[in-house]
């Protein structure tokens, strides 16, 4: 699973004719935005190395940039003196970056940590995605206090801001909006691909009851995941990482619906013959209905063994081709959509 840390920086005024003349409410503010746009633009690399497929001591030292970065702006932005007797925007300013340096440190500490154990059940997943979400909204409530802040300098220092978006602001909300749209697909497809390592599990220690009660919810959780699908819309346009799940929930439909009944009757077979087979043997003298149901039993098993073994060759070989299709889906879809940023 491929995972990015999103993190929406708000990107204050235009730095064009920046001074440090902090006696002009404009040039006061147009520092506080510098400050904001440094930390966007190392934000945008480390994102983008992460996404695609730079080396991970890069993407680390990159990481390491950020937090050294939102530090240095942080004490610059402190230095500053209050404006007219009034400090409540630099304050604000330097309470968001101190925010978003403890995001960076103590809650990504958290959320790597949750990484390690993502993987072994859909619940511990849904906390790792709902943690990071929980992240976001954090630092958007912070991005909220930054906007209230600079609207009310700048209508105390008659100061028009213009609302508009530039290609740092445009990037960072494109990330923002890639991840949460991943996320929803992805936790339809994670869960019946979870409940499908339970069935596959329960097939080899033979266990018919836990065979019977995985399949039921892996084919439970497929069909939901296929009917929530149809709700959700093409990211802008790209329609590929639904279809790549659809795909793979299809699989799944498809594996419980088609193939499942050869696996049982393997192991209801095989359970008569070892019960047939003991028996057998226990007798010194069998007779020829005994020896006759036997050698049955035995072309039985044989036959269900068969089965059972073209039936896995054939789901291994379809299970890991709808594989390979999302993973290849998941990182094409990363690539394209992420935005390129040295």
């Amino acid at each position: 699973m491929k995972q990015l840390f999103t993190l929406i920086i708000l990107l204050a005024l235009s730095t064009v004719g920046f001074a440090q003349n902090f006696d002009n409410a404009g040039d006061y503010m147009s520092y506080i935005g510098k400050q904001q746009e440094n930390i966007s633009k190392k934000y945008l690399s480390y994102t983008s190395a992460s996404a695609h497929g730079k080396k991970e001591k890069k993407v680390e030292a990159l990481r390491n940039k950020l937090i050294n970065e939102v530090d240095e702006s942080r004490m610059n932005i402190s230095g500053m003196p209050s404006f007219k007797n009034d400090k409540s925007y630099r304050d604000t300013a330097v309470n968001f970056m101190k925010l978003y340096y403890s995001v960076l440190n103590d809650d990504y500490s958290k959320i790597i940590n949750m990484e390690e154990i993502a993987e072994q059940s859909y619940d511990d997943m849904e906390a790792y995605l709902l943690m990071q979400e929980k992240v976001n909204e954090k630092l958007e409530q912070g991005n909220e206090k930054m906007r209230l802040a600079e609207a009310a300098f700048a209508a105390k220092n008659n100061i028009n801001l213009i609302s508009q978006k530039d290609g740092l602001g445009e990037m960072m909300e494109q990330v923002h909006q890639m991840n949460v749209y991943y996320h929803q697909v992805y936790l339809l497809f994670f869960r019946p691909y979870k409940q499908e390592a339970y069935l596959l599990e329960a097939i080899q220690k033979g266990n018919i009851t836990g065979i019977e009660q995985n399949k039921n919810a892996l084919l439970k959780y497929a069909q939901e995941g296929l009917d929530k699908l149809t709700a959700i819309k093409p990211f802008q346009g790209d329609n590929s990482i639904a279809a790549a799940c659809k795909t793979m929930l299809t699989f799944y439909v498809k594996e419980v619906n088609d193939k499942m009944g050869t696996i049982s009757d393997f192991f209801l077979t095989k359970e008569r013959f070892e019960k047939m087979k003991k028996d057998f043997e226990k007798k010194s003298d069998p007779s020829k209905d005994d020896v006759a149901a036997y050698n049955k039993g035995v072309v039985d098993i044989n036959k269900a063994s068969d089965a059972y073994n073209k039936n896995n060759q054939t789901l291994n070989q379809q299970r890991q081709e709808a594989l390979n299709n999302w993973n290849a889906t998941e990182k094409t879809f990363f690539d394209e959509h992420t935005p390129h940023y040295k």
